[in-house]
């Protein structure tokens, strides 16, 4: 009997926390979090990210990309490949100097791949196409594309795909050797002008002291970003131990170019360049091309051999000239306008003076262009 009580004592306990543990709910294990692994290449590249001001930056159709891209006539021009060669199917760019006597351009190889060629013309006649030599490394770069060279005839900057790009296509840089037989081996130039998306078309004015460069990072299908840029020389790199390490791959990505203004000096000095018309040499025809000017109404000129006089073909460049800086002004403008509306407090502050200081430069060139337009209707028509 009392056997019989100790057990049922026993069981008493036993079951409510048999219960209980019954009750308990299974807690699901959270699947773990990997997170994501950063380009070792890429890691080693940070800590020499170069230093640079980026000025502006545009989004064009990737179709439209030498639009928004300007070489002073003085050093050359860039073009398609088909337009060098006047056949649409040929895919590839082109950068022809200023003499007009040497084409480099990319052109798809037997292979299937781009490669680079040079032509050089010899009176009138262009000559055979000739592969450069040492650009692939020995066979580590591939689809060599976007050529472009300084006015030195050495330096030259190609966009390729190889081991140590950090996405499809990298810049890369060479110069010809001393004997002008060959290249040297490209060298990578690194963040933040490469990024693990594609990079290319790296292009240097040098006259206005300005450089551009496409990227397709954040960009959707079919778009391409230029960023415009002040280029050094010597290539600066910014202190790894002055920044945090997520504010250096911040700059290495370039998530906001405003970050790259320092005290706006140098941005302020380079869209000033930008504004005197540097750009409009390439977007605006040459004084020479066709124009409209009403001088009254029954006289229309549309060249500047219809000028009865010296002085008025000068004042008519003139306002060509000033009708292009107006154009790149006002566009310059409207960027602003719009950046303005999401811009911080301390950017706002800055675009403000920035947004006065060109609407009086706006007024100017239209009353100068409206002045010299006065000048030339009136001599014209005493002529």
């Amino acid at each position: 009997m009392k056997k019989s009580i100790v057990l049922l004592a026993i069981a008493a306990i036993l079951v409510p926390v048999s219960m209980q543990a019954q009750k308990k709910k299974v807690v699901a294990k959270k699947p773990k979090v990997t997170a994501p692994v950063e380009d070792p290449k890429l890691t080693r590249m940070l800590s020499a990210t170069a230093s640079v001001v980026i000025v502006d930056s545009v989004v064009v159709d990737s179709t439209r990309l030498l639009n928004a891209i300007y070489v002073n006539p003085e050093e050359g021009r860039v073009t398609t490949a088909g337009s060098f060669f006047n056949n649409n199917d040929i895919e590839g760019f082109a950068y022809i100097n200023e003499l007009g006597n040497k084409c480099i351009f990319s052109r798809m190889g037997r292979d299937g791949h781009m490669h680079i060629y040079q032509r050089d013309k010899l009176g009138d006649i262009w000559s055979d196409s000739e592969e450069l030599k040492g650009l692939d490394d020995g066979g580590r770069l591939t689809d060599l594309n976007y050529p472009y060279m300084l006015t030195d005839g050495v330096t030259l900057y190609f966009a390729a795909k190889g081991p140590e790009s950090l996405g499809g296509y990298d810049i890369y840089r060479t110069r010809l050797d001393a004997e002008g037989r060959k290249f040297l081996k490209p060298e990578n130039i690194g963040l933040p002008f490469n990024s693990e998306a594609n990079d290319y078309m790296y292009v240097v004015d040098e006259q206005n002291q300005l450089a551009y460069f496409a990227t397709s990072r954040r960009q959707p299908k079919g778009k391409v970003c230029v960023y415009t840029f002040v280029p050094s020389e010597t290539r600066k790199t910014l202190n790894p131990d002055a920044y945090s390490a997520e504010k250096l791959r911040s700059l290495a990505r370039i998530d906001r170019i405003a970050d790259t203004w320092g005290n706006g000096t140098v941005r302020k000095q380079a869209l000033n360049r930008m504004r005197r018309g540097f750009m409009a040499t390439n977007q605006i025809a040459n004084a020479s091309e066709t124009f409209t000017f009403v001088v009254n109404d029954h006289t229309t000129y549309t060249s500047l051999s219809d000028f009865r006089s010296a002085d008025n073909r000068d004042r008519m460049k003139d306002i060509l000239s000033m009708q292009a800086q107006l154009s790149v002004l006002r566009t310059a403008l409207q960027k602003a306008r719009n950046y303005y509306a999401t811009a911080s407090a301390r950017d706002r502050q800055q675009l403000s003076k920035d947004i006065l200081d060109s609407e009086r430069q706006e007024e100017q060139l239209e009353a100068s262009i409206h002045q010299l337009e006065k000048e030339i209707r009136n001599t014209e028509k005493r002529e």
